[in-house]
């Protein structure tokens, strides 16, 4: 997990975040983001039987407490790719479940006083040295983000860290604006 989140963090030049609601103007540029450590979210998955806080960072100590938010990525709720790490198998093993994710799957992430619902779409394993995973759309590189992508990392299979299991989840549109 580690060897992935340091060449992310090295290789990630992202564009100016993005606002959710479809046709508001891009952020033109992001105010400082929270500590490292910080609480930024609260995140629910039934399938999963989670339930609790995301904190920013992906560095050992976070993800020791818990789930970790990529601080390169979106936040939740914005317009790209929230990219949401956490273990398996140790320290709390947030996501020691996440193999049994299946599409169509809801994952609530409460965050800056609003709830934001997402659905699984897609499920992938993928080597540690795949670092488009956390592009503002996830796998393309270059690509303009037009929806808001939560995608949730943990080691695969348990008790490894030779592959990554992706879980990618699409923003559900807010009631009334269907």
């Amino acid at each position: 997990m580690h060897a992935l989140i340091a060449a992310a963090v090295a290789a990630l030049a992202l564009p100016p975040a993005a606002p959710a609601v479809p046709g508001a103007p891009a952020v033109l540029s992001r105010a400082p983001g929270p500590d490292i450590g910080e609480r930024i979210a609260r995140i629910t998955i039934s399938r999963m039987k989670v339930r609790g806080p995301v904190r920013e960072g992906v560095t050992r100590r976070v993800l020791a407490r818990g789930i970790g938010h990529h601080p390169r990525t979106a936040m939740p709720g914005e317009i790209g790719n929230a990219v949401l790490l956490a273990h398996r198998t140790t320290y709390k093993a947030p996501f020691r479940r996440i193999g049994r994710m299946r599409a169509g799957d809801r994952v609530t992430v409460t965050a800056g006083g609003r709830t934001f619902v997402y659905r699984a779409y897609g499920k992938r394993v993928i080597s540690p040295r795949k670092t488009s995973v956390l592009a503002p759309v996830p796998f393309r590189w270059g690509a303009a983000p037009r929806e808001s992508v939560l995608t949730l990392i943990s080691c695969h299979p348990p008790g490894s860290d030779r592959r990554r299991l992706v879980v990618l989840a699409r923003l559900e549109p807010a009631a009334g604006t269907r």
